[in-house]
């Protein structure tokens, strides 16, 4: 079950608004712009539906908001105009809609859950690339260490880390680290 916030400028269209999504959601809260930050702050988490007539700086706030605490969004904008798109973030895990969408509300809510699902997954994927990344680079900076000081080739500088990480149950960047601190002590 989704918590649903629907957060708009306009009375009539957040009443609106939430109940379209009561048909579908059980949970569905409405709100303007000053309890926006309080209710999302009480809730878990959920799903953001926003429609706002311009956009606007309340409007980039409320994105930037859902975007730090993870937020599935949908952003309908009801006097979109090319130039509008530069004031909102950029494209971080939201749907961006005209505020006279036909579809359904609720295929625009799931549809926000997916993006943001996969939003999150290759946030994940880029720090385990990151880390992997720093931990060749001070594999690397080690081997030309034992290299340097013991007057081995690259295989065997290798084979050295790589013996040492088995036999003290540790990643071979972790002994890397560990050779690297010790030696430029």
């Amino acid at each position: 079950m989704k918590k649903i916030v629907v957060c708009s400028d306009c009375t009539r269209e957040q009443a609106s608004l939430t109940g379209q999504l009561a048909a579908a959601y059980d949970d569905v809260t409405g709100c303007g712009f000053r309890q926006f930050a309080a209710l999302v702050s009480q809730a878990q988490s959920g799903v953001l539906v926003i429609s706002w007539a311009r956009a606007d700086a309340e409007l980039r706030q409320m994105v930037e908001q859902a975007g730090c605490l993870g937020w599935p969004l949908v952003v309908m904008v009801r006097q979109l105009e090319p130039q509008d798109i530069h004031r909102l973030p950029g494209p971080n895990g939201y749907v961006l809609l005209p505020g006279d969408s036909a579809t359904a509300l609720s295929v625009w809510v799931e549809r926000a859950w997916q993006v943001r699902q996969v939003q999150c997954q290759l946030k994940k994927e880029l720090v385990t690339l990151n880390r992997r990344l720093e931990e060749r680079r001070l594999i690397e900076q080690a081997k030309g260490l034992l290299m340097k000081l013991h007057g081995l080739d690259e295989s065997e500088a290798y084979k050295l880390l790589r013996n040492a990480a088995m036999q003290q149950s540790q990643s071979l960047g972790q002994i890397a680290k560990n050779l690297l601190i010790s030696l430029n002590r």
